[in-house]
């Protein structure tokens, strides 16, 4: 074990040889073994904390690529006491890190347990999930809660025996007041699960009184610097759109508030304004329905498009530099032209040119440019040209 925490220690090593040839070392080491050396490492409190990461990201690989070369191979005895392993880990680990990863190992040997008929072999873990998520343990509040929005297939074909006690699961986790990590966890696997459900109208239908309390994460994590919940909503506008319908109007509205706040990181911002623009593309007549909220999102793109740095040869830039691509100026620009071609230019160059009106008297234009023309203008944002009647975006 010594030797193999060595090689543990070398995986990591920043010189290239170093690491290439343990690399090649712990290449041939047998997959069986692999295993019981990697769980050791894991469990062995004397291990250094950085060696018992390494140990739990290998072994979650080895049983993502390789699964079926060696886990059937293995006695019945060896494959019970991986399990048992595992669960006694995630239940005795101090460090949160060690435990999260550990959860992510668990979560992916249940999703090779799912046979062809979609029974769970592993039903321990499932009884692992119920007792945690009722534990006093925050704890193992949040490893049941990583697991599931890990694998949120994990019930097989018991999902539909046990959709209440899910819901009911999620409620009480997004409920608790006392622990707000526990509330973002909670979103996010409510997310998760909707999203691995995303063709079951029936059940996005009778897990939609979930969606008040996922915006609530949305807007709460934001505000501690956690924008993971923000993505998982992007994930919905994308993929199941249509689970946002019962509080359409409250998601826009969020979303609006979070992108016209610079407090937020210009990440937040935008991806907040993505959520609204995503929508447009996957359930366009969904939002026409609410234009005067689309017409709110107008402004906020426009501005982004000139949050610009001052440089004199911006204007004659052929190419975007390198760290430009994520910028609030290409975000805004993209928003406006994904949104047109979503919504149509029927709807939203009005919204524009009442916008542009508005930004052309405001700008102080020096005493030797008068500013254009207000009934045939041009203005270049970017490639944004407007006029009378023709918007285009390139």
């Amino acid at each position: 074990m010594q030797q193999f925490y060595l090689l543990l220690g070398s995986l990591m090593s920043p010189d290239n040889n170093v690491r290439k040839q343990s690399e090649e070392t712990y290449d041939t080491i047998p997959g069986q073994n692999k295993i019981t050396f990697l769980l050791q490492a894991i469990r062995d409190a004397s291990a250094a904390e950085e060696v018992k990461q390494m140990a739990a990201v290998l072994l979650r690989r080895l049983l993502s690529s390789s699964f079926e070369e060696i886990y059937p191979g293995l006695t019945v005895e060896m494959q019970t006491a991986i399990k048992t392993e595992l669960l006694t880990s995630i239940q005795q680990e101090s460090s949160p890190n060690i435990r999260k990863k550990v959860c992510d190992i668990a979560a992916e040997l249940s999703r090779n347990l799912i046979d062809d008929d979609g029974n769970n072999q592993w039903p321990e873990v499932l009884k692992f999930l119920f007792d945690s998520v009722n534990s006093d343990n925050v704890g193992l509040r949040e490893a049941a809660l990583h697991i599931f929005w890990n694998f949120p297939g994990i019930f097989g074909n018991q999902q539909q025996h046990y959709m209440e006690v899910i819901k009911r699961m999620l409620v009480q986790c997004m409920q608790d007041q006392d622990n707000a990590q526990i509330r973002t966890l909670a979103a996010r696997a409510a997310a998760s699960f909707v999203l691995s459900n995303e063709s079951n109208t029936a059940l996005l239908k009778h897990f939609s009184d979930l969606l008040p309390g996922i915006l609530q994460a949305v807007n709460e994590s934001c505000y501690q610097g956690d924008d993971s919940v923000l993505k998982s909503l992007v994930e919905i506008a994308d993929t199941a759109p249509k689970y946002l319908r019962p509080q359409l109007e409250a998601t826009l509205q969020l979303c609006l508030k979070l992108c016209a706040d610079t407090n937020l990181t210009n990440m937040q911002r935008q991806l907040a304004l993505e959520v609204i623009v995503t929508l447009s593309e996957t359930a366009a007549a969904m939002l026409r329905k609410h234009t005067a909220i689309v017409a709110q999102s107008v402004p906020q793109m426009l501005a982004m498009m000139v949050d610009l740095e001052e440089d004199d040869e911006w204007a004659m830039a052929d190419e975007l530099e390198d760290d430009d691509f994520d910028s609030n100026a290409v975000a805004g620009e993209s928003a406006l032209d994904r949104i047109a071609c979503g919504l149509g230019g029927k709807i939203i160059l009005p919204m524009i040119k009442q916008h542009i009106m508005q930004m052309l008297q405001n700008r102080k234009w020096p005493q030797t440019s008068p500013p254009p023309s207000k009934r045939n203008f041009t203005i270049r944002y970017d490639e944004v040209i407007v006029n009378e009647s023709h918007y285009c975006l390139k």
